[in-house]
């Protein structure tokens, strides 16, 4: 068991921003640590300063638009905050590899800002919600990366017991109960809307793959990294099962196909497909972290190659 607390816990060698000191500082890095400094903003400046930052749909309709952006890194200085930043932490690496940095800043402002812009249009039409919409913390955004997480792989399972869509699933619902049961309806409906938008823009951006989600295609920039495309390959061959055929043309299909290869190329094409099969079973049977840092760069290369 501990192992898995430990793989948990591991930092994970994404790509950062810039160095401070030994580590790397990445998107999941920053986020968090806004977060902790509204704490300090919040025990130091007072509440009311740091309410500033709490998202409330009538008063961006007051022109009050920072907050659809500052919200969810507004965290009270609590137990149960400070673990939904943790929380967010873990498995922020993770969605952060798939999608890389740029693209993960990107899913993170769309998954703040859209979702609030959503509530203050609905708020001005329904005053119930409007009344019961007041957000502030990670929480939401926690229950967007482990969804994301769950979709793009929806076999991974949690200490290999409870699938991770299942423990999405319980999150979730644990979350709409509490704002229910307060009579807080605006909150049930931000929290459902953060997830779609989450499921919608990382499946634009390449993952959560694993499901049938509706999603706007995007070109795929150089800064991505390769997690991306080979999900989407993944996803098409997870479909088929864990017997399928080792020089599948669901995953290596492209222009090249439109010549024919020499029996060289063909016979390293196939190669490459099966040892790239090979890496993402391990993925689909331990997750993403039961790579080597080798077998890592050899899944960036192979994708790259079969892309």
């Amino acid at each position: 068991m501990s192992q898995y607390f430990a793989s948990v816990f591991r930092r994970r060698p994404n790509e950062g921003w810039f160095r401070a000191g030994n580590f790397s500082v990445t998107t999941v890095d920053l986020i968090c640590g806004a977060a902790v400094l509204t704490m300090f903003v919040y025990g130091i400046l007072g509440a009311s300063t740091w309410s500033e930052l709490v998202f409330a749909p009538w008063l961006v309709r007051d022109l009050e638009v920072w907050r659809l952006a500052t919200w969810s890194i507004a965290t009270q200085p609590d137990f149960w905050p400070l673990l939904g930043i943790v929380f967010f932490w873990m498995i922020g690496q993770d969605v952060e590899a798939m999608l890389g940095r740029s693209r993960f800043l990107g899913w993170f402002a769309t998954v703040t800002i859209a979702p609030a812009l959503i509530m203050t249009f609905l708020g001005a039409l329904n005053d119930t919600l409007d009344r019961t919409t007041v957000a502030s913390g990670l929480q939401p955004i926690f229950l967007a990366v482990i969804w994301v997480y769950a979709a793009t792989y929806p076999k991974l399972k949690w200490f290999e017991v409870v699938p991770l869509w299942a423990v999405a699933v319980v999150f979730t619902l644990l979350n709409v109960l509490r704002y229910n049961g307060d009579g807080l309806r605006g909150m049930v409906v931000l929290t459902v809307v953060v997830i779609l938008v989450s499921l919608t823009a990382a499946r634009s951006l390449g993952a959560a793959t694993g499901w049938e989600i509706p999603h706007v295609p995007l070109p795929s920039g150089g800064g991505r990294r390769s997690a991306g495309p080979v999900r989407s390959s993944k996803g098409k061959v997870r479909g088929k099962g864990r017997g399928r055929s080792k020089g599948t043309s669901s995953v290596i299909d492209g222009p090249w196909s439109a010549s024919p290869a020499t029996p060289s190329a063909n016979h390293d094409t196939v190669a490459a497909q099966v040892e790239l099969d090979q890496l993402l079973d391990k993925i689909s049977a331990s997750g993403l972290d039961s790579l080597t840092s080798d077998e890592k760069r050899r899944l960036n290369e192979l994708s790259k190659r079969l892309r």
